[in-house]
Parts: structure tokens; C-alpha cells; sequence
């Protein structure tokens, strides 16, 4: 049985580093996100406003250049 793993996501961290997360649940205003690829009972499951998630590094990376201006 083949599984693969949930999509990528990418948060901005209060001092201005990237951190790679996977998608758990997107429920349109709020996103819950886990830090391991296929889901355990420790992944460490968080939840972030949409506005805060990127689907893209590239575009976290430019909401990153654009806030740190």
C-alpha cells in the first residue's frame, strides 16, 4: 500500500526564519499543520490563521523580503 505525503506549507516565525510544515486540515480560515510528513500520534499538530500559511516556499519567501523592509 502506497501512502504519500501530505502537501508542504510554509510559516514566517516571529524572527523572520521560514519553518517547513505539512498539511493536516484547511478549513478556510484557520489551517492546522503537523511537522511530520505522514500523521503520528506526535506530530505536533498547531493551528495558524490562512493568512499566515504559504503554499510556496517562493511565496513565503517574498512576504518574507516584503516585511522585512
Amino acid at each position: 500500500m502506497a501512502t504519500t505525503a501530505a502537501p508542504t506549507r510554509y510559516t514566517l516565525n516571529h524572527d523572520g526564519t521560514l519553518e517547513k510544515w505539512y498539511l493536516d486540515y484547511d478549513d478556510g480560515d484557520t489551517i492546522y499543520l503537523r511537522k511530520t510528513p505522514r500523521p503520528k500520534w506526535n506530530c505536533c499538530r498547531k493551528e495558524f490563521p490562512a493568512a499566515d500559511v504559504y503554499e510556496t516556499y517562493r511565496a513565503a519567501r517574498k512576504a518574507q523580503k516584503g516585511t522585512a523592509q
